[in-house]
């Protein structure tokens, strides 16, 4: 027998992805994109006069919920975009107050291109050698991402092009600035294309060719230049976190479950460890030595594990001092013979913090974040340190655990001062 949608509810995952509502008919009603798919779905199932009129026509009409997570919240905005275009579910343009959906517009016909955004009455007047991608639904989002990108891939947003360097061109953000007289037309375009392949879901083959090109500028000794493509390399890898290509999700419905185990695989190997069933993480947050808190988050098989997070208020030390919290969290942690052991537990800094965790009776790494290096102790006091690949799928699982730590310390270590000014203003 068929689940219905309130059924559904209770099994989805608390994990970025897609989701798709169809009618009794199997017609696509409407697709969207969530951080927390459970969190997320959950909201249209409030009570009535929760959500608004649109909302209910569309909640009375929906016979059967599909998901489809993935591996990162900019993954779900790639593969929303790709299954609108395919589906064309009728209330995605209701629901947006009638407005036409945004379309992310590269005019590659013209020798120095436009990066535009432009809405559906505007598609007719496109050329054929034009790259067009969407629909998007939300305008802030394609405004964000398009804001971001340019950190990594410099475009100029000039409407009218005047033979002055634009404003931006002085922050590094349009790199060479088409408006400029003699700009080096080569260099602009091969920028667009890689902003091209990003958008195309093909993030990890603009990584490395800003990797090829890093080390070829260095050998020539232009240091300035090869800094600035590490730096556009960084940000391009810390954007696209763990992105994969959304023909990767259609083509397949394992396709989360393969990236995590493709992942663990990795990790595992590079540690020579046999089992990572379960991974745990442990971070530290506070002001300056107050309303300190330590996080524990799991990963069970890859896949966030949010019910077996814990949280700790540091009852010892009131100073900044994060090795000895830390040291804290991982006793107390410990004294609970009850919970899961886990294969593998991760810390969120060096040499000082891993130390401090080395009390825990499993294996135990750090993450330092300058470099993303993965710091792993060693007999003697000596230390090993893995610096891999920024699309090494080892790498990928553990930032992903310590991002999510990093989080839930922030989320808890905010209520705790939420709590403390509210008394201050109630007495």
């Amino acid at each position: 027998m068929e689940e219905t949608p309130r059924q559904t509810l209770k099994h989805l995952p608390h994990a970025p992805g897609v989701y798709l509502y169809r009618g009794k008919d199997g017609a696509m009603l409407y697709i969207g994109k969530a951080k927390d798919l459970k969190k997320r779905v959950s909201q249209y199932f409030q009570r009535g006069d929760a959500v608004g009129d649109k909302t209910r026509l569309l909640v009375s009409q929906i016979s059967t919920i599909e998901t489809k997570p993935t591996a990162s919240e900019f993954d779900a905005l790639l593969l929303e975009a790709k299954l609108i275009h395919d589906h064309a579910p009728k209330y995605n343009v209701v629901l947006k107050d009638d407005k036409s959906p945004l379309y992310i517009l590269l005019t590659l016909s013209e020798a120095l291109p436009y990066v535009l955004t432009v809405r559906k009455r505007d598609l007719p007047k496109i050329k054929r050698q034009d790259a067009l991608f969407g629909p998007f639904q939300s305008a802030w989002v394609v405004r964000s991402l398009l804001r971001h990108l340019r950190h990594t891939i410099p475009y100029c947003t000039q409407k009218h092009r005047t033979g002055k360097p634009c404003f931006y061109s002085h922050l590094g953000l349009c790199d060479p600035c088409p408006s400029a007289v003699g700009t080096d037309r080569r260099r602009y375009r091969q920028n667009i294309f890689r902003l091209k392949a990003i958008l195309s879901g093909k993030s990890h083959a603009v990584l490395k060719q800003l990797e090829k090109d890093m080390k070829m500028v260095a050998r020539e000794n232009r240091f300035e230049e090869a800094a600035s493509l590490r730096n556009h390399r960084q940000n391009l890898y810390h954007l696209l976190s763990k992105n994969y290509d959304p023909v990767l999700y259609v083509s397949r419905d394992s396709a989360v479950e393969d990236i995590y185990a493709t992942e663990l695989s990795s990790l595992g190997a590079k540690l020579e460890l046999p089992s990572l069933h379960r991974i745990e993480c442990i971070d530290i947050s506070n002001t300056h030595g107050t309303y300190a808190t330590g996080s524990l988050v799991v990963l069970t098989d890859g896949v966030k594990d949010t019910d077996q997070y814990r949280r700790f208020r540091i009852r010892k030390t009131h100073a900044p001092n994060d090795v000895a919290m830390i040291a804290e969290v991982v006793k107390r942690r410990f004294s609970h013979p009850e919970w899961p052991r886990p294969d593998l537990l991760v810390i969120d800094g060096g040499k000082g913090q891993v130390r401090a965790a080395l009390q825990a009776p499993v294996p135990v790494i750090g993450l330092a974040k300058r470099f993303e290096e993965i710091i792993i102790p060693m007999p003697n006091n000596r230390w090993k340190i893995l610096r891999l690949n920024l699309s090494s799928p080892a790498l990928h699982v553990v930032e992903r655990i310590r991002d999510e730590a990093h989080r839930f310390a922030i989320s808890y270590h905010r209520l705790l001062r939420k709590k403390a000014f509210d008394t201050i203003e109630a007495a």
